[in-house]
């Protein structure tokens, strides 16, 4: 029994060291490779990025990173995968970039299932270079020209004395008139101004002027279609919504509670309004009629949602204005 212990312990090494050195072949018979832009991108510009997996044999399944694997500066769009061979698989993916600065994206995970072996393996890290597109260089001053000298006369300060004196006396005039005239007769309550029927009139507008354009201008199309949006949850949820970036106006909306299916409508909207006026996007006509429908329905969905929000306002401003009136006429 003491003589063959050694043996043993010698066979046991041999074959541990079989099967590091078959596991070892099997995994370096695996080669993944990306294809990203070299050039620098601008913002919401849209790129391609594609991951290719060969391998020595036949693979069963390969699983590659999904849309959650993208996120920060990099808006993913849509994805395509691709079975070269029975060893070569590959997936591209349409992303859009939104960094204002050089980025990184990050070793991606892919699953290579084999022989019922699955394998795990990172694709190399990208570099993508960021293009500013504003010029930071100032226009050089151009040198003044002499001063002209007028003739010097009068009566133009005196025509300009007399016009002035009567402006005033006229402005004097009415003002008192109105004063009097509000006095007798009470002011009528202005008129509250709808939010909903406001976007369903500017919808209505776009599409009259969308239909009759023979040759179809998509940026303003695109540009009067996102203002309508952003101008409606600006006016009724008070986000700066005409001043900042689709991805702030996103965020905000999200922030403030806004309905899901409206933020949703929102995105598809606002990120191809972006991508005709930044990303040389060249829409179709018929995905001009598309957009033009995720803004209807987002109408419809704020006629339900925010209809109880609405009401609340027009009662706040009849009752302001009412308080304004007998503070008037109780100071009077």
């Amino acid at each position: 029994m003491v003589e063959l212990e050694p043996r043993l312990i010698n066979k046991s090494l041999v074959l541990l060291t079989a099967c590091f050195c078959l596991l070892s072949g099997k995994l370096s018979a695996q080669t993944i490779s990306v294809s990203a832009p070299s050039d620098s991108l601008t913002v919401g510009e849209v790129f391609n990025f594609s991951i290719t997996v060969k391998n020595s044999t036949a693979s069963e399944k390969v699983v590659f990173p999904d849309s959650s694997s993208f996120g920060g500066d990099l808006e993913f769009l849509s994805s395509r995968h691709f079975k070269v061979s029975s060893s070569t698989d590959s997936t591209e993916y349409d992303l859009q970039f939104f960094a204002v600065e050089d980025i990184t994206i990050p070793p991606l995970p892919v699953k290579i299932v084999s022989n019922g072996d699955t394998n795990l393996v990172f694709t190399d890290p990208h570099i993508l270079l960021y293009k500013q597109t504003i010029s930071s260089e100032e226009d050089e001053f151009k040198p003044l020209k002499p001063n002209f000298t007028f003739p010097y006369t009068i009566w133009p300060y005196i025509v300009g004395l007399f016009l002035l004196l009567a402006a005033g006396f006229f402005i004097w005039w009415k003002y008192f008139r109105n004063k009097i005239t509000d006095e007798i007769q009470p002011k009528a309550v202005p008129e509250f101004k709808n939010p909903i029927n406001e976007l369903e009139s500017r919808l209505i507008n776009i599409k009259e002027i969308h239909s009759e354009q023979i040759d179809k201008d998509f940026k303003w199309f695109y540009s009067e279609l996102g203002d309508a949006l952003r101008w409606y949850v600006e006016e009724l949820y008070k986000i700066p919504a005409l001043e900042s970036t689709t991805r702030e106006v996103l965020r905000y909306m999200d922030a403030f509670g806004v309905d899901v299916q409206m933020v949703k409508h929102s995105r598809i909207v606002l990120n191809e309004a972006d991508m005709t006026k930044f990303a040389k996007f060249k829409p179709t006509l018929d995905q001009s009629w598309k957009a033009y429908n995720e803004g209807l329905l987002f109408l419809e969905r704020a006629k339900i949602v925010d209809s109880a929000r609405i009401q609340r306002i027009k009662n706040e401003f009849e009752a302001q204005f009412k308080n304004d009136q007998e503070d008037e006429y109780g100071m009077g």
